[in-house]
C-alpha cells in the first residue's frame, strides 16, 4: 500500500512539473513578440541576410537548383520569392499586434436597404527603426518556407499593451478568407474579413437592434494562424476590441 502511495505521489509530481513546463513555454507578449510565419516557395528558400541560415537551409536539400542556363543559383536567388513574402507578412502581422487598427463598420440591413461597409486601417505605420524584426530557424517543408519572426516592444508599447489587456477591452475572435492568387493582398483581405466577423459576432450577441455604425480599434493578440483552404488564404485570429462609438438608427 505504501509503495502504491509513493508511486501515486511521484506521478502527481511529474504531472504538475510537466504542466508547469508547458505553461512556461508559452511566450509572453508583453515584452517580446514571436510569431510563426510561412510563405510558398518555388524550389529553394533564399537568404535572410544571414550566412548561417543559408548554410542551414542548403544542408537540408539534396542538390543545389540551377537556372535556365544550367548555372547554379546564387544565394540571393534561393527562395527569393518566399523571403520577400515573409518580409511582407511579418511586419503586417506584428504591426497589428503592436499598434493595431482603427475600424469603421456599417452592418448590412436589408430592411433599410443599407449595404455593408467595413474599413480597417492601421493606427500608425510599422517602423522597423523602433521595432526591428529578426528571423530565426528557417526551414523548407512541403513547398513552404517556415521561420520565426521576433520583435521587441518598446517601453511605451509595453504600457500601451497593458492598457489594452484590461477587462474593459473584450477579446473577440474571427476567421476570414482571401484569394491565394492575390498574394499579399489576399492575406490583407482575409485579415480584414476576420476583423469584421469578430466585431459582428460580438455585437450581434450584445445588441438587440442592429446598429447603424460602429467605430473602434482592434489589437491582434495570441498566435496568428494562417493556412490555405480550397485555394484561399484562411486566417484564424484573436483581437482585443475597443469600441469608441455605436450609432443607433434612432439617433440623429
Amino acid at each position: 500500500m505504501a509503495q502504491v502511495k509513493i508511486h501515486f505521489l511521484a506521478f502527481c509530481s511529474l504531472f504538475i512539473t510537466s504542466a508547469f513546463l508547458c505553461n512556461a513555454q508559452v511566450p509572453s507578449q508583453h515584452d517580446q513578440l514571436r510569431i510563426s510565419v510561412w510563405a510558398e516557395v518555388d524550389a529553394f528558400p533564399g537568404l535572410f541576410g544571414d550566412e548561417e541560415n543559408y548554410e542551414q537551409l542548403r544542408s537540408t536539400q539534396n542538390s543545389v537548383p540551377q537556372n535556365q542556363d544550367g548555372n547554379s543559383l546564387t544565394k540571393t536567388d534561393l527562395f527569393s520569392t518566399a523571403i520577400t513574402r515573409t518580409k511582407q507578412v511579418a511586419p503586417f502581422l506584428l504591426n497589428g499586434m503592436i499598434n493595431g487598427w482603427t475600424f469603421d463598420y456599417t452592418p448590412k440591413d436589408n430592411l433599410r436597404g443599407v449595404s455593408e461597409y467595413f474599413e480597417l486601417a492601421f493606427i500608425r505605420e510599422f517602423d522597423e527603426s523602433y521595432n526591428p524584426i529578426t528571423y530565426h530557424d528557417p526551414e523548407a517543408v512541403d513547398g513552404k518556407l517556415f521561420s520565426w519572426a521576433y520583435c521587441n516592444r518598446t517601453m511605451v508599447q509595453q504600457l500601451d499593451y497593458e492598457r489594452w489587456n484590461s477587462i474593459t477591452n473584450p477579446k473577440v475572435h474571427g476567421t476570414g478568407q482571401g484569394p491565394v492568387y492575390a498574394g499579399m493582398d489576399g492575406i490583407r483581405q482575409a485579415v480584414a474579413e476576420a476583423a469584421k466577423n469578430a466585431i459582428h459576432e460580438y455585437w450581434r450577441r450584445k445588441i438587440k437592434n442592429k446598429p447603424k455604425e460602429i467605430w473602434g480599434k482592434l489589437l491582434l493578440v495570441g498566435e496568428p494562424r494562417i493556412y490555405i483552404s480550397e485555394g484561399r488564404y484562411t486566417v484564424d485570429l484573436d483581437f482585443f476590441m475597443q469600441t469608441d462609438k455605436i450609432v443607433e438608427y434612432t439617433q440623429y
